[in-house]
């Protein structure tokens, strides 16, 4: 019997706690500037495959917003703890907050997104999307406000990342990119 309230604790305690996850991009190393312009960079990703990316940092976080091999991404590296795991599978949008860290939902994206925790004691993730235009239109849409991932089932958790210069000219700009140097 002891045995068993162990086992189903250990469980219960392993289904909330939140867990590394398998990061398909890790750490993006800038090798260059996209001839484009809008700010758009050149780099690699942990596997050495190139990548196309804007990067927005503030005073706690560096995101990057791109098109990889794996598809268009949003990766969150900060140091902050983390207060909570959006679960697959998620629900992204772009947020207006109000009281009591609730969102207005601005703009939705309809399209597949896979959520991914590099490191389970730190608020950053991995947030990676088929369908790059769309998902860029929504990273677009979020600019002066937030980008919102949800857990789609219960519990439903969130985690939010403030967006501050990217547009749609922007997103254009590395779908381009994407369309020339990402294979």
């Amino acid at each position: 019997m002891l045995c068993r309230l162990v086992l189903a604790f250990l469980l219960s305690a392993h289904a909330v706690a939140p867990q590394a996850q398998t990061d398909p991009l890790g750490p993006i190393t800038q090798t260059g500037r996209y001839e484009g312009g809008q700010g758009v960079l050149l780099g690699r990703n942990s596997a050495g495959r190139t990548v196309c990316f804007r990067r927005e940092e503030g005073s706690s976080h560096r995101l990057d917003i791109g098109v990889s091999p794996h598809g268009a991404f949003a990766r969150l590296d900060s140091p902050e703890p983390r207060e909570s795991t959006a679960r697959d599978p998620v629900r992204v949008y772009a947020g207006q907050r109000g009281p009591g860290e609730r969102f207005a939902v601005l703009a939705a994206f309809d399209g597949n997104a896979r959520h991914s925790v590099p490191n389970a004691s730190s608020s950053g993730f991995t947030l990676i999307a088929t369908e790059a235009a769309l998902f860029l239109a929504i990273v677009a849409a979020a600019r002066g406000q937030f980008l919102v991932i949800e857990s789609r089932q219960p519990p439903q958790t969130r985690e939010y990342v403030a967006i501050y210069d990217f547009t749609r000219v922007a997103g254009e700009a590395v779908l381009a990119c994407a369309a020339r140097h990402v294979r």
